[in-house]
């Protein structure tokens, strides 16, 4: 017997633990793992050198859209992604009307213009749409949902709507009935809160990085994640908490699980890493650091970065945001920045190095677990036999400075100018080497749309964070 390619000499990372091992692969799936010696010759040999093995990064937070039109933005963005080991990204899609009648075209062309695999969420905006819910989950096999109750005041440069609790309340109803991997997802910002501070930094003439922060204080962010906490206990419904900002999250969440609740909270490498304070990024000065939630202070991080160790915080999404920056004002630029590429270097580097997490809780938060959540465990997410061969080789020693030439996004990232250890050298998805010493070797369209949750080996919702 032959197979198609051995990954030989690096040391393969799983939440689990860290093991020297060989992995065979054929016809894009892991089929052996073990000592080299004992698994059979292949075509072709990946010899890593000592340097670490994890599975293909699993990003659950991505946003593709903007400026440019779609397909262009499917093909460069998801580029971006295989540089940064990344080989599965969840994005989220919104519609001013029908997902029946937008997605179709949108879909297609993630299948011809993606290089990484690929799930999707739907941002619910009206009462129709929460209506059609099942609808969505049948025809598409889409079962996570997001809503915004708040953070974005009418005529955003983005376009969200925040909705009411009529229409969280309803769509909770509705998700709770449609299996295993469906989740209600909530930006929790309170809405009026966030217009009335606004109002009054605006007034007195607030116009940067630390004002931004003052519309949008930690209370905006805590008092909706408890609202939300109590709707989704109220509903029996599995909430999701993206882009987690605030420490007090993660109390909140291990309350909410010792009460039976199923809460899992997020959070981003911006807000582990980047503090509303940062002068690089208010030498900026063109709103590279403006996100929604905003940037908090060190202790918030410091809380964040417990909640990781300790299991409370589960996954890890970059919140890509593929928009370049207009050079208009302030309050004119939309939040968000790219980060597809970034997202593991900045986690090895603030926490690995750093001594807050392990590599094993890297691969756990940034890997098995949104692969679980979501329903694409056991083929992805892990590095076992009949996983898909989805894996990315890291050097831990070897440092650049974030700029377009290293991400490969022509978009800013939060992190210009900043040195980070831990880059990854290859990326294969699906036993295809997608991207190896600085060169992304895919074409668009190699990708796949996953659109039906993958069979979980444990069945319900009894995994473990922890």
């Amino acid at each position: 017997m032959q197979v198609d390619t051995l990954v030989t000499g690096g040391r393969i990372v799983s939440p689990s633990g860290i093991v020297d091992a060989a992995i065979a692969i054929a016809d894009g799936r892991v089929v052996a793992i073990g000592d080299e010696r004992a698994l059979p010759e292949a075509a072709e040999r990946i010899d890593c050198d000592g340097k670490y093995v994890m599975p293909g990064i699993v990003d659950p937070h991505v946003h593709l859209g903007g400026g440019r039109p779609l397909a262009e933005i499917f093909a460069s963005e998801t580029a971006s992604a295989a540089r940064g080991g990344v080989t599965t990204v969840l994005q989220y899609r919104r519609s001013g009307t029908s997902f029946l009648d937008t997605f179709p075209p949108e879909l297609e062309l993630a299948r011809t213009r993606m290089l990484v695999d690929t799930q999707f969420h739907f941002i619910i905006s009206t009462m129709e749409q929460v209506y059609e819910i099942p609808r969505y989950a049948e025809q598409f096999g889409v079962t996570s949902f997001k809503f915004y109750m708040g953070g974005y005041e009418p005529g955003n440069p983005i376009g969200l709507v925040s909705v009411n609790d009529a229409v969280l309340y309803a769509a909770m109803e509705r998700i709770r009935e449609l299996g295993p991997h469906a989740w209600c997802m909530v930006h929790c910002e309170d809405d009026s809160l966030v217009c009335h501070l606004t109002a009054q930094v605006k007034a007195r003439g607030g116009n940067d990085l630390a004002a931004y922060t003052e519309t949008r204080p930690d209370f905006v962010e805590e008092q909706d994640l408890l609202r939300a906490i109590w709707l989704a206990d109220l509903q029996e419904c599995p909430l999701y908490v993206p882009h987690t900002t605030v420490g007090m999250a993660v109390d909140a969440a291990a309350e909410s699980r010792r009460k039976g609740r199923t809460v899992v909270l997020e959070t981003c490498p911006h807000y582990l890493a980047l503090t509303a304070d940062d002068p690089r990024l208010s030498a900026h000065g063109s709103g590279v650091g403006k996100v929604a939630p905003a940037l908090r202070n060190a202790q918030h991080q410091a809380e964040l970065w417990r909640g990781l160790r300790e299991g409370w915080i589960a996954t890890i999404g970059s919140d890509h945001v593929p928009i370049a920056k207009s050079g208009k004002g302030f309050w004119e630029e939309a939040p968000g920045f790219a980060g597809l590429a970034t997202m593991l270097p900045v986690v090895l580097t603030e926490g690995v190095l750093k001594g807050r997490i392990t590599l094993e809780k890297v691969a756990e938060t940034m890997a098995y677990n949104p692969a679980r959540l979501f329903g694409l465990y056991p083929r992805k997410g892990t590095l076992q036999v009949g996983s898909d061969a989805d894996l990315v080789v890291v050097d831990m020693d070897h440092e650049a400075t974030v700029g377009p030439e290293v991400t490969q996004s022509e978009f800013p990232s939060a992190f210009e100018g900043v040195p980070l250890r831990g880059w990854p050298t290859l990326t294969m998805r699906r036993g295809e080497v997608i991207f190896r010493d600085g060169k992304v070797l895919a074409e668009p369209g190699s990708g796949q749309v996953i659109t039906k949750p993958e069979p979980d080996l444990a069945k319900g919702r009894n995994w473990h964070a922890a």
